[in-house]
């Protein structure tokens, strides 16, 4: 599974990115900006996008909202650390996942939004 991962926490996302790729999960890359996020899915095409609720400056739903708006999209799956999904669940993405659950169910959401890459 090739996953591109969004957020501005430089250590969260350096975290992140060693957990997934232990799992044997490919991290194309880790943005942290808005602009640069459309551009490297764009380019990068990744069976999934994972995106920090808060990243930055830009609200989610923008974000996915920008993401979502071409051909064939790539399927978002938003991370937060509130357990309260409603305003993911309603911004178009694909899945959400809590920071505090424990790390193999965020495994479990990607493997259910893109089930042929894992």
């Amino acid at each position: 599974m090739r996953v591109l991962l969004a957020t501005d926490r430089p250590d969260f996302g350096h975290a992140l990115h060693l957990y997934l790729t232990e799992c044997h999960v490919d991290v194309v890359d880790v943005v942290c900006e808005h602009d640069c996020l459309v551009e490297r899915a764009a380019a990068e095409r990744p069976d999934v996008i994972l995106i920090d609720w808060q990243l930055g400056e830009a609200v989610s739903t923008e974000v996915v909202a920008d993401l979502q708006g071409g051909v064939d999209p790539t399927p978002v799956v938003i991370l937060s650390t509130s357990g309260k999904s409603a305003p993911a669940r309603t911004s178009g993405a694909a899945a959400y996942a809590t920071l505090g659950d424990r790390p193999d169910s965020l495994l479990a959401v990607l493997a259910d939004v893109v089930p042929k890459a894992l």
